[in-house]
């Protein structure tokens, strides 16, 4: 439609984004590229891939005249695909409009008027997935139902490890013991995450499952007990016509191999993948047969990552497809096409001194050059002046109690106070622009507790005045609304817990956790007993126990659990009006509503005069597949419900939670947990093995086409870790502060500059300046 010059013209004077090739050239080079030129994009942190994504795709559609229906991207989280999806809208009209209000363009003015950019495909691979399975299935065919990932869970306990009593075989017990490493913390849940993972890496790493059957039973007895304990899952959902996400892209992968989605295939044209380090071999093989296609058509594909942001190896990804990929597209994608390889290396979140920071810490380690982009260039600072070179800090004190007070006084003074003075710079937010939000503390693991142990982010809740925001702080069956809730519902509908005791062999763990909610709930309902509505909180529970129904003459006869749920929810004002509240209530609504897909009963209570036994095996199937998940700590707070974060409040997230995240000030917790040199702590500052993941990865890719990783598992540990904190670094844009324990010194810590060979670049920290 309009030429590059004018394009890009358009984008620097109405988009304010210096694409130009004195500005910024690989941007540039990445953004003007013809469509047939499939691309390689290392993108630092800070590089503005987002803004290369969808900036090529307007330039697909404006200069090179695409139907936008014949472009996909897709993102790694929903989070990142809204917004994706809504810059590509907001600019691509913006963009427009310009064009339709100058008669220079009058020729194109009937062609951009009709110009839809909803129709580009966009979103994560899953939802794409459903989405393509469900417009082109076989006439007559039911589109897929896919269930949500703390959904799993209770699935595989329910299906999987009860089924046969398989939770007490003693020889799967040992088997994911040793997967795992040790015993500690070991329990009914763990074993269900294991089996989980087991499935999930047979599916993303295109394992041969009977042949991994033949190789492992002789090996040990336990595996055989898995791999049954996996199929009775796998089946109960294929009986269901469910999938989960893992199976969604299983299927998806076939039926583009099968050639049953040729259709689809015809119109792609173009294909950009972001986030492309944190891939498994399952979604490389969709994306290869996805460019087979594009490029075929007269297009490409894009892929967009940074190996040094790859946090994702305990689901499945494979950072080893992402440093390889241009070896690895030549050689399966077969059709004489060699991919662009451009560094966006140009970081515009953080200042100077902090990205000098975070290119030091990733080079430090040696090892680690080996396993990144080969020939990686820094990442060069181009934030826009005027800056302040805050100094990189570090506060560290004694005792973890001591840490979280001083760390409050320092957050109350830059959010409500004077601000805090640092030799000659004053850290303050500002009182106009800035809000709490402005902060965010980043963890290993935002738990607040460990068994008996009260960590940083429990004290960080007493001693600071203004209120966080970490949901995922606690276990979910361990919060006081969860308690309430869970505990009335089962007041309601099994008050004397007499079919709670007649259900035989339900686990120790969910027994404990029914007791301690009801006994939360009552409490509850004896300090409320001033009616919030027209009735009390006591009197509708009474009635529920005595199936007598207020204000109707008869009994409902199927009662949606989910309507007792959310009628027991006006009661607890948590609920409706705390953002954490809300996300607790979420958790468990949704865990109910998704239950109902594959239980026996749809998620409803049964009350039949005639068949009074309906109403017993309805109960007895929530306790099952709703009560018991929940108890046993199978379901947790998802990801999902996170993606707004509240504009008052303190964030604590984990660093995986932070990525593609940017904070004015970044707090990371280096070392808040290590007060000595317990090797039960080795794993998450100075691994003395490959850990979990990687035992998983070295058990099961024996039987993949991947085969097993050439390194060690220990390496792979460290690497992984250097990542992790590279992410945590990078998300500072101003002001980036290190907190943890004085016992830093004699501790070796890959987070605080060591490096697996025993050496301390960075002895003392005297890179940081102390407060």
């Amino acid at each position: 439609m309009i030429d590059w010059d004018i394009y890009e013209k358009l984008v620097v004077e109405h988009l304010n984004r210096k694409i130009s090739k004195i500005d910024n050239p690989d941007q540039n080079k990445a953004i003007s590229a013809p469509i047939t030129e499939s691309q390689f994009l290392v993108a630092g942190p800070g590089s503005g891939k987002t803004t290369v994504m969808v900036l090529k795709i307007l330039k697909f559609i404006f200069v090179d005249d695409v139907n936008p229906s014949s472009i996909l991207a897709t993102t790694f989280t929903r989070k990142a695909a809204t917004e994706l999806r809504s810059r590509i809208l907001s600019w691509g009209d913006e963009i427009r409009q310009v064009l339709l209000k100058d008669s220079n363009y009058e020729n194109i003015h009937p062609h951009l008027r009709r110009l839809d950019f909803n129709q580009i495909i966009t979103g994560t691979l899953d939802s794409i997935s459903q989405d393509i399975l469900k417009i082109h299935r076989a006439p007559g065919s039911a589109p897929p139902v896919v269930i949500q990932d703390f959904v799993t869970n209770a699935l595989m306990l329910n299906k999987g490890l009860f089924k046969e009593e398989k939770h007490h075989n003693e020889d799967l017990r040992e088997y994911l013991i040793e997967l795992r490493g040790g015993k500690f913390g070991f329990n009914t849940n763990e074993m269900c995450k294991q089996l989980l993972e087991i499935k999930d890496r047979v599916y993303y790493d295109q394992v041969d499952w009977d042949e991994l059957k033949k190789e492992k039973q002789n090996q040990h007895p336990g595996f055989e007990v898995a791999h049954q304990a996996i199929n009775d899952y796998l089946d109960e959902l294929k009986n269901r016509n469910l999938y989960d996400f893992a199976m969604l892209e299983g299927e998806f992968l076939d039926q583009l191999q099968d050639g049953k989605l040729d259709d689809f295939l015809e119109n792609i044209k173009l294909v950009l993948v972001d986030e492309y380090q944190d891939s498994n071999l399952l979604q490389e093989q969709i994306y290869f047969q996805l460019a087979r296609a594009a490029i075929k058509n007269g297009g490409s594909m894009t892929v967009v990552g940074d190996d040094d942001q790859s946090l994702y190896r305990f689901r499945g990804a494979t950072v080893d497809l992402f440093t390889n990929f241009l070896e690895r597209f030549n050689t399966q994608i077969d059709l004489n096409v060699q991919p662009e390889l451009i560094n966006l290396s140009q970081n515009y979140r953080s200042t100077r001194n902090i990205v000098q920071f975070v290119n030091q810490f990733s080079t430090l380690d040696q090892e680690f050059q080996i396993a990144r982009v080969a020939d990686k260039p820094a990442i060069t600072p181009e934030r826009s002046a005027p800056i302040t070179e805050f100094p990189i800090l570090g506060m560290f004190r004694n005792d973890v109690e001591t840490l979280a007070k001083d760390l409050s006084q320092f957050i109350h003074q830059i959010v409500c106070g004077d601000g805090y003075q640092v030799n000659d710079f004053l850290i303050k937010v500002d009182p106009d622009e800035g809000s709490p939000t402005d902060i965010s503390i980043l963890l290993s693991s935002p738990q607040e507790q460990a068994y008996k142990t009260k960590k940083l982010p429990y004290h960080l809740r007493e001693e600071l005045e203004i209120p966080i925001f970490n949901p995922r702080g606690q276990s979910l069956e361990r919060t006081y609304e969860a308690k309430i809730l869970c505990g009335l519902i089962l007041d309601c509908i099994d008050p004397e817990c007499e079919i709670q005791d007649s259900i035989e062999k339900l686990p120790f763990t969910a027994k404990n956790n029914f007791k301690s909610w009801r006994k939360t709930a009552r409490e509850y309902v004896e300090s409320n007993p001033e009616p919030s509505t027209p009735i009390s909180l006591k009197e509708f529970v009474n009635a529920w126990q005595k199936r007598q129904p207020l204000g109707r003459k008869t009994w409902k006869r199927d009662v949606p659990l989910l309507d007792l749920a959310y009628k027991l929810v006006t009661w607890i004002p948590n609920m409706q009006n705390d953002v954490e509240g809300l996300v607790y209530l979420e958790a468990i609504t949704r865990t109910i509503s998704e239950t109902a897909l594959f239980s026996n009963y749809a998620g409803e209570l049964v009350f039949d005069k005639e068949h009074p036994e309906l109403e017993c095996y309805s109960i007895k199937d929530a306790y099952w597949n709703i009560f018991v998940p929940l108890a046993t700590g199978a379901i947790k707070v998802d990801e999902g419900l996170l993606d707004t974060l509240p504009d008052n409040r303190i964030n604590i997230m984990s660093i995986h939670q932070s990525k593609g995240l940017e904070f004015p000030l970044v707090i990371v917790d280096v070392c808040s947990d290590f007060r000595n040199k317990h090797r039960m702590n080795a794993f998450k500052r100075f691994p003395d093995d490959g850990g979990k993941s990687c035992t998983m990865e070295d058990e099961i890719r024996t039987c993949s086409p991947l085969g097993k990783p050439t390194r060690s598992g220990c390496d792979r540990a460290f690497d992984d870790l250097t990542r992790h904190f590279f992410v945590a670094y990078s998300r500072a844009q101003d002001v980036l502060l290190l907190v943890g324990l004085t016992t830093y010194p004699e501790i070796p810590n890959v987070a605080t500059g060591w490096t697996r060979n025993d050496s301390w670049p960075w002895q003392g920290l005297d890179n940081l300046i102390m407060i």
